[in-house]
């Protein structure tokens, strides 16, 4: 058996194992979907499979049982329905290099399947800076209704159409936005990294969706390495226990 084979068996028992755990009464294990960026993205774990992924073993993940969601898994007895994550991938229709407009979290959001929770964990790259140290898209205006394609070239119109597509088509699913509070990579302001930040919580807040704020993430080359990956389970895991949603 190859590493990669072995890898994989070792995900599947840990998956079987935490199934054979005995949930709690109050927290029944449920399924889960992820509309993501590179953040979440791992080879085999993905849907669609041909969605780009982030190569973690270029900063020292060695298999998928690593990553945030697969110890989510293992805490909660909870199963992956689809991890619709695609690499660089913006939260708004942007297109800034042609290529990853196409495949932003509007764009894919019709597809993950059938979850009780779906947590969307994005606006990593809407709020990189580009080489005048600004974000890469607009914030441009709050906006939560007739939305023009124009204004999901933006920010935070796009982020509430995703919140209100969400909510209309999963209406079964509870939704988290899991957000980084140390947004923004590539020399991007204090400024506009709150400026993100306090929009992301005013259209969450807008939509009844919580958003569980991800604080301290150990970074590699801008992305949660095996330390950033535990910092971000643990939270996650402390919030839904927490009992306080």
């Amino acid at each position: 058996m190859n590493m990669k084979k072995t890898t994989f068996a070792i995900l599947a028992l840990a998956l079987l194992m935490s199934a054979c755990v005995k949930p709690d009464p109050e927290q029944e294990p449920k399924r889960f979907s992820i509309l993501g960026d590179s953040y979440s993205t791992y080879a085999g774990f993905v849907h669609p499979e041909t969605n780009d992924l982030y190569h973690y073993e270029n900063i020292g993940l060695t298999g998928p049982e690593q990553m945030w969601w697969a110890q989510v898994i293992e805490s909660t007895g909870w199963t992956l329905e689809r991890n619709n994550s695609f690499s660089g991938s913006l939260m708004c229709n942007y297109d800034y290099v042609n290529y990853y407009g196409p495949h932003s979290f509007i764009r894919r959001m019709d597809d993950l399947g059938n979850p009780e929770v779906i947590f969307i964990f994005g606006a990593t790259n809407d709020a990189c800076a580009n080489d005048e140290g600004e974000p890469l898209v607009a914030l441009g205006d709050y906006v939560y209704s007739d939305w023009t394609e124009e204004q999901l070239n933006d920010f935070r119109p796009a982020l509430a159409y995703i919140f209100d597509y969400l909510k209309a088509h999963y209406p079964n699913a509870k939704l988290y936005f899991l957000l980084d509070m140390n947004l923004g990579t590539g020399g991007v302001t204090e400024h506009r990294r709150n400026e993100f930040l306090t929009s992301i919580h005013h259209i969450a807040y807008h939509y009844g969706v919580e958003c569980i704020d991800l604080i301290g993430i150990h970074k590699q080359q801008w992305h949660p390495d095996v330390k950033g990956h535990q910092d971000i389970a643990e939270q996650v895991i402390d919030y839904l226990a927490s009992g306080s949603h």
